[in-house]
């Protein structure tokens, strides 16, 4: 009996010898080999944010204006330049009549009693700064011509258009802010309501103005004025890198770490943008100890295999 167990055995053996790789190697192995995306990861935090309504402005000059000529004649030096200030009453322009340039009539008869100079003064009605200047020393002017523009920087503003649909988180008084194009962030009010609509656009228009100094900026610079539309409060946010959606950007989902290894896909309900590059998460709820891939997520499946990077 024994010898026939032996015999048994042996080819056994021989054939256990033949495969040496296990079920459990063949895992590690097959493992070894599946290509893993590099992730990093990141967690939820709690932030203070508000639900912000996003409108465009123009930057304008409402109080201005314009130095016209009182007399036709002639543009006498110096003249201004655009950029000059001024004073209120101060002369900008001086004109001689073309009788006066042509006549000299003290100079043809030598009669000093009728010296006629015909010098003309075009005073700005109003303290600020040319805009623009359309005449040089030495122009031929007609009356009523357009000589400048003076804009009053004190009265320096943004006009805001607002959708009738949006009226009602708007106010006259309400504190704002303002996004210029070079990013930088100033603190403003809306100061008026204007009393006319853009029948076509239907938008109510207001007049925005800065709370401070006001910039150094020309006219009708297009920036971004930010309104709260709710109180601030705390909510759960995660890096902007983080929600990815689809082409229609109607579902949103996140890539969730299951282990070191597998990373699964999260459907969640986004909210309000924030300035700091975080997006609010209203659902589902998330703890700390989630952690979530904030780079190297894009394009993974459900249940994807992952290696997290440092």
């Amino acid at each position: 009996m024994t010898k026939h167990l032996l015999y048994i055995s042996l080819p056994l053996l021989l054939l256990a010898s033949c495969n040496p790789a296990a079920p459990a190697d063949e895992a590690a192995v097959e493992a070894a080999v599946t290509p893993r995306a590099v992730v990093t990861v990141g967690r939820v935090q709690t932030d203070t944010v508000s639900d912000v309504l996003e409108l465009r402005a123009v930057s304008a000059y409402p109080a201005k204006d314009v130095l016209r000529a009182t007399t036709t004649g002639y543009v006498l030096a110096p003249a201004p330049v655009p950029g000059q200030v001024v004073r209120a009453g101060q002369t900008v322009f001086t004109l001689q009549t073309k009788e006066a340039r042509t006549l000299r009539l003290d100079k043809i008869t030598g009669d000093p009693r009728l010296r006629f100079s015909g010098i003309i003064r075009i005073p700005s009605p109003r303290g600020g700064v040319l805009a623009t200047v359309d005449k040089l020393a030495g122009d031929y002017v007609q009356d009523g011509e357009q000589l400048a523009m003076v804009y009053d920087q004190t009265r320096f503003g943004f006009v805001l258009d607002v959708p009738v649909t949006q009226l009602r988180y708007v106010r006259t008084g309400q504190s704002c802010r303002i996004r210029l194009p070079d990013g930088r962030v100033l603190p403003g009010r809306v100061a008026e309501l204007l009393p006319a609509a853009d029948l076509a656009a239907q938008v109510q228009r207001y007049t925005v103005r800065t709370v401070g100094p006001a910039p150094q900026l020309p006219e009708n610079v297009t920036v971004t004025v930010e309104l709260d539309k709710t109180a601030p409060y705390l909510a759960t946010t995660l890096p902007r890198s983080a929600v990815l959606t689809d082409e229609t950007q109607t579902s949103f989902w996140i890539m969730r770490l299951l282990n070191d290894s597998t990373a699964i896909k999260v459907p969640v309900q986004p909210g309000q943008e924030q300035q700091q590059g975080r997006i609010e998460i209203k659902s589902p709820h998330f703890s700390p100890q989630d952690r979530i891939l904030v780079t190297g997520n894009y394009g993974l499946d459900d249940t994807a295999a992952v290696k997290v990077g440092p």
